[in-house]
Parts: structure tokens; sequence; C-alpha cells
């Protein structure tokens, strides 16, 4: 008998050790999660090449004669590279730090260089593509980036300044500070 009083208690205590572990191992029913981001627009990296495709802070022209005013152009592009969270740059052109529109009252729509001279700048070729005027500019010009990158090509020509005739130009250096803002939307 001591046998079966062994055995029925210790079959007592796996029962009883067995609602215990079930106990235990209940778990919890949910849980709960925050989720958290800073959302940022992405970027580029962005620069200016001229026809040669070499970076580049001063579009030159060399020497300019007068006959060649409205007629010289100058190709350069902005170029987008290492873009981050960026399928579409938009491109805009005003003056820039000191410079002014053209002519006597400032109106004109080319970048006012001195002497009577100006700077125009088309996106795309002079003449053919979007006038990036400086008096009345046009809406922001989108710029496709594809695997991270991007170009947008322009013309630049020196021209009589708004208002000005040939004979009212003079020899010697010009310059027209012209910035490029560029948006990620």
């Amino acid at each position: 008998m001591k046998f079966t009083s062994a055995l029925i208690t210790l079959s007592v205590s796996a029962v009883l050790f067995s609602g215990m572990v079930r106990a235990a191992i209940t778990g919890t029913d949910s849980v709960q999660m925050t989720f958290k981001t800073t959302i940022t627009t992405g970027t580029c990296k962005a620069i200016v090449v001229n026809g040669e495709g070499k970076n580049v802070s001063t579009i030159g022209y060399g020497e300019t004669y007068k006959s060649d005013l409205n007629k010289k152009a100058m190709p350069l592009s902005i170029v987008f590279s290492n873009c981050s969270g960026v399928t579409i740059a938009e491109v805009e052109a005003k003056a820039g730090t000191g410079g002014t529109c053209s002519g006597d009252n400032l109106d004109g729509d080319s970048y006012a260089a001195g002497l009577n001279t100006a700077f125009e700048i088309w996106g795309g070729d002079a003449d053919t593509g979007v006038k990036l005027s400086c008096k009345t500019p046009p809406a922001a010009q989108e710029v496709t980036i594809t695997n991270g990158a991007g170009t947008y090509p322009m013309t630049s020509r020196i021209v009589v300044a708004n208002g000005k005739s040939l004979s009212d130009v003079t020899a010697g250096d010009v310059t027209a500070p012209v910035t490029f803002v560029v948006t990620y939307p």
C-alpha cells in the first residue's frame, strides 16, 4: 500500500505542478509599440558645369566683340548627383547678390552686366528653350532625377542691355551675378 500511496502522491503532485506551469506560461495577449521617424526632404549635390563639363563658378566668355553681342552664347548645365530621396528637382534663376535686371528701370529679361550689356539665361538652347527671365521668371523648371542623378542643360548669351543699343555699349570687363535656386518638392 505504501507504493500505491506514493504513486497517488506523485500523481497529485504532478497535476498540481502542471497547473502551476500552465499558469506560469500563459503570456501577455498584446504588446504596444510606437514608431518614430523624422520626415525630411531629399537632397542632391548640385554643381554648375561649363560646356566642357568642368565644375565652374564663372562662365568665361573671353574677349567679346561688340559685333558678337546678341549672338555669342555659351552652354552650361546644373548637374545633380548623389541624390537621396529625390525624383524631381526644380530650378529657378534670379539676380545674384549685388545683381539686378538689365535696363535703366531694372526691368529687362536679362541680367545686368555693366557697360550697357547683360546676360540671358535659357533652359535648353537660346531662342528655342525657356528664357529664365530676370524680370518675369517662368515657373520653376523641373529636372528628372533618375538613379540619383540628373542634368539641367542651359545656354547663356551676352546681349545688349534692355532699352540700350549697340552704340551705348562701352569697352571693359562685365559680369552678372546669377543665383540658381534649387528646390526638391
